[in-house]
């Protein structure tokens, strides 16, 4: 089993201890883990993405890709590569953080990273809007 080389790195960070049959203490990180197969995903134009069977059109393609492969059953703990061509463009930790992810308009126009709400195309965060209009029957200082 292979052993932390700095335990008292861990030790300032609070990592817990386990001990083993025999008594051999191990700490919490040095405990062996798999690593989940990356699933490829491949970029086609600047709307469409493809992996494992599933194509999705939308304006954040790799984040809605996310979203559907959790959908129809993938582990959301498994990486996604998106390459287009040969080269490998966006790497994801795990597509169930990228589900949780889409890309919206601030204030200003300008694209964010927005955590995903599930709601009906084009209810995002728009551009601010100055108050035209009746406020308590009251337009621009007059009664109605």
């Amino acid at each position: 089993m292979l052993q932390n080389r700095n335990a008292a790195a861990d030790e300032a960070r609070g990592v817990p201890e386990l001990t083993q049959p025999g008594g051999t203490v191990i700490r919490g990180n040095s405990l062996p883990t798999t690593k989940a197969q990356a699933i490829i995903a491949e970029l086609v134009g600047s709307n469409a993405s493809t992996a494992a069977g599933i194509t999705v059109v939308d304006h954040a393609p790799v984040l809605a890709l996310c979203r559907a492969l959790v959908t129809a059953g993938q582990d959301p703990n498994r990486p996604l590569h998106a390459y287009r061509g040969d080269v490998l463009c966006l790497r994801l930790r795990s597509i169930g953080e990228g589900a949780r992810l889409t890309v919206e308009d601030d204030q200003h126009g300008q694209p964010r990273l927005r955590r995903w709400r599930n709601r009906a195309k084009g209810y995002g965060a728009g551009p601010l809007v100055r108050q035209i209009g009746i406020i308590a029957g009251v337009v621009n200082g007059w009664e109605r």
